[in-house]
């Protein structure tokens, strides 16, 4: 069991929030301002705008820890080198949507704030000129992730507008599915978990008394109805605080034997007696019990809907994608790799109007 309190960096929170975010080179001029330059290898022009091999890298990085977190050893090797073919592809396709919705006059800048600001509280900063201490603390632009998170919405909006907006899936087909593919539902005894941790690792002696008068608070909140997910954010020094303690699904078999014992009679919802561990102590809640064998259709009415609609909507999606770079001048450097090229690509740029011309300088050839 995790036990160790993880801060995720920026740095890590950047990948997280826009995989394929651009990288920029910056060098300070005489007059103490800054330019933005670019000093390394150009990979792909999309339109006005450009591709560097930084940007490839972070997003392949970006890949790579998020595979880390479903796969290990060759299985991640295996499933990463299949993915990667397609990173190139991804940020043509993002550049092109990003495009698309700077076009059509998209305005994000209420959705970019509250964005900083739910960044701000996870953090547990008092201010945005903290925050953005702490990003530079950290080696990150403010200017640089506020254009990141510009991105990604205007992705996400143009993608509901253009694409996911006009696909329903309507309630005989789901329950058809349902029907007709009962065997792939049937599933084991499982219980979903939520932790708050409270580590006595690294602490003196001297100071476990506070840290056992800590688990008495949290126990007493518990009692008064306080949240128990609201209270692992506040309180817990596991990494599962961010996401309110929740820890996933498990085979009552496989628990260790004093967390089986300490689960097993809870009711869902019900929070067990603090369990000593050597993490620390470690207080646990019950917040789903699924029995063995198929479930009823209510309880997965929601992952059939989504399955099917994402069976449409990417489809949907490649093909409008299409429809953009057919429109558009894409052009990939000899020896790399864009598996989303389709005919026609390459035309002559637009004309200026047209297009928003780049804030990156264009370099010569």
């Amino acid at each position: 069991m995790k036990a160790r309190v993880v801060v995720p960096t920026l740095l890590f929170l950047f990948a997280a929030l826009m995989p394929g975010a651009s990288a920029r080179a910056e060098e300070k001029t005489s007059d103490g301002g800054s330019s933005r330059q670019l000093l390394e290898e150009i990979v792909a022009r999309v339109n006005n705008e450009i591709i560097t091999l930084s940007e490839l890298r972070l997003s392949e990085e970006t890949l790579r820890q998020e595979m880390m977190q479903q796969f290990r050893g060759a299985e991640l090797e295996r499933a990463y080198q299949e993915q990667k073919q397609n990173v190139l592809r991804d940020l043509i396709d993002q550049s092109l949507l990003v495009q698309r919705g700077q076009d059509r006059g998209v305005s994000v800048e209420s959705d970019l704030i509250k964005r900083l600001d739910e960044l701000r509280q996870s953090m547990n900063l008092g201010s945005m000129d903290e925050l953005e201490r702490a990003m530079a603390a950290q080696g990150v632009s403010i200017e640089d992730y506020k254009d990141r998170i510009r991105q990604q919405i205007i992705t996400n909006i143009v993608i509901q507008h253009e694409v996911s907006g006009k696909v329903f899936v309507d309630a005989e087909k789901v329950r058809n599915y349902y029907l007709t593919h009962r065997e792939e539902f049937v599933q084991p005894a499982q219980v979903r978990l939520s932790e708050i941790l409270v580590t006595t690792e690294e602490t003196e002696p001297e100071d476990l008394p506070a840290r056992e008068d800590r688990v008495r608070e949290i126990l007493m909140k518990i009692r008064k109805g306080e949240a128990f997910d609201e209270l692992a954010r506040e309180y817990s020094d596991a990494p599962t605080a961010e996401s309110g303690g929740d820890m996933g699904y498990f085979d009552p078999e496989k628990l260790a034997p004093t967390i089986r014992e300490a689960v097993e009679k809870l009711l869902v919802n019900g929070v067990a007696d603090p369990i000593e561990t050597q993490e620390g102590w470690l207080i646990l809640q019950l917040t789903e019990r699924r029995t063995e064998g198929i479930p009823p259709f209510e309880e997965v009415e929601s992952e059939i809907r989504n399955k099917l609609y994402m069976d449409e909507v990417q489809p949907a999606l490649r093909e409008f994608l299409g429809e953009l770079r057919r429109e558009a001048y894409v052009r990939v450097k000899s020896g790399y790799l864009d598996t989303g090229a389709v005919e026609e690509e390459a035309r002559p740029i637009r004309g200026e109007g047209s297009r928003r011309r780049s804030r990156r300088r264009r370099p010569t050839d």
